[in-house]
């Protein structure tokens, strides 16, 4: 019971399985910060994938940040996204937003994905 919250390497997509994800997109959500976008996966593992460009956050250090607080937020809530690809797209508002902003656009996400489970 203890690995259920690890992110382990099935939970990465591989460079097909992103092609797959996004030729398939299921639902979208677009909050201030990021795009989301959730697409059927053929096993039950859920995947996840976070691009994070440079052209949107310039600095490393909250490029880094954005992806600890998504690859968090998806470790906590794997269970509502079974069979499912993950895929998060970045905007260039994340570049300026603080710590607590960028979690208030994750949990918008997490509201979504009750509502569709």
């Amino acid at each position: 019971m203890l690995h259920n919250f690890c992110l382990t390497k099935q939970n990465i997509l591989d460079k097909s399985e992103i092609q797959q994800a996004f030729d398939s997109v299921e639902s979208k959500l677009s909050t201030l910060h990021f795009t989301f976008l959730l697409a059927k996966r053929n096993i039950k593992e859920p995947g996840l994938c976070v691009i994070l460009t440079k052209k949107n956050i310039k600095k490393a250090t909250k490029r880094n940040l954005c992806r600890r607080i998504i690859k968090e937020s998806f470790r906590l809530h794997k269970d509502l996204l079974d069979h499912k690809s993950l895929i998060v797209l970045s905007k260039k508002t994340a570049a300026q937003a603080t710590k607590e902003e960028l979690w208030q656009s994750i949990t918008e996400f997490e509201c979504f994905l009750k509502k569709l489970h």
